[in-house]
């Protein structure tokens, strides 16, 4: 059974904002780690347009991804927390538009992706994101650096769409993938795809401690081609997928799948797994041991564990 479906869309009007305010909950401010160091600022932003209307804003953290309206903007993703990249993403967006920010979609909790929620509730934004990111916000671990993002005003358990003038956009929780609290943001009108962390431009990227799960990738990449698309925005990078590029991904990922169950079917020992994996034919960027480093204890242990199953 999918976890999204293409039916089971809430339609979001303009002119029902006065009703949905009262089902909100107050979100809690952001409460910051006192003992972590300030992120060091790693790569300048750029703006790429994706399609008319629709740009990805890369560097400083993931994705975040703009679709412009005719009366407003829609963001996806929000980047690094802090003054210096939250400045930075207000400066590039207006760059595009001077049109006000009214939505903010989160893909997942990890603070490069969610790190300046608050401040885009504060502006005045609705943000937006599943419930079970509504759920992992309030209890996962920050790393150092890092700072706790709020809950989203406007959670959901399967799906959530917002029209503004000439746009609509589709958020779909998606199954446990990258993080627990994982979905994803479709734009019908441009046939694009914000894969947030469910898709990098190498080796998928599990953090099992979060309720990641690599079986979770399979089933999304799986699902997602129910969806009319012909350009996927991955998590990082500038770099945009085609959907001829995606099946390609897919096949790896299952081939890849694949060979590691028959490893452990074989009896090949957890620390041994990843140095007996065949990854050279599908190219550079699906060595587990280089990207993301699959060999620490924390990812192995996961990555075995959903393997015997």
């Amino acid at each position: 059974m999918f976890k999204f479906t293409l039916g089971a869309v809430a339609l979001v009007a303009i002119s029902a904002m006065s009703t949905l305010a009262l089902a909100q909950e107050v979100a809690p401010a952001a409460t910051a780690d006192p003992s972590a160091a300030r992120p060091a600022r790693f790569i300048p932003m750029t703006v790429r347009q994706v399609k008319p209307g629709l740009y990805i804003l890369a560097g400083d953290g993931g994705n975040a991804t703009l679709r412009v309206a005719d009366d407003g903007l829609i963001l996806v993703d929000t980047k690094l927390p802090g003054d210096i990249y939250y400045q930075e993403l207000v400066q590039k967006i207006h760059s595009i538009s001077d049109k006000p920010i009214k939505y903010v979609f989160v893909t997942h909790v990890h603070n490069d992706h969610s790190g300046n929620a608050a401040r885009f509730q504060a502006a005045g934004a609705q943000t937006i994101a599943s419930d079970a990111y509504k759920t992992l916000v309030a209890t996962y671990v920050i790393k150092p650096g890092q700072t706790r993002s709020p809950a989203p005003d406007i959670s959901f358990a399967k799906s959530y769409t917002v029209k503004l003038k000439g746009a609509t956009t589709t958020a779909y929780a998606v199954h446990p993938a990258h993080t627990a609290s994982d979905s994803i943001v479709y734009f019908p009108d441009e046939k694009v795809v914000t894969m947030g962390d469910n898709m990098f431009p190498s080796a998928p990227n599990v953090d099992w401690d979060n309720g990641g799960s690599l079986m979770g990738i399979k089933q999304n990449w799986a699902e997602l081609e129910k969806l009319d698309f012909d350009t996927l925005i991955p998590g990082h990078g500038d770099a945009l997928v085609s959907r001829a590029e995606f099946e390609a991904d897919r096949t790896k990922l299952d081939l890849l799948i694949e060979r590691l169950r028959a490893l452990v079917k074989a009896g090949v020992p957890k620390s041994e797994l990843l140095a007996t994996l065949k990854v050279d034919d599908l190219g550079p960027t699906w060595d587990l041991k280089t990207f993301h480093d699959w060999t620490g204890e924390g990812r192995l242990d996961g990555l075995y564990i959903e393997l015997v199953k």
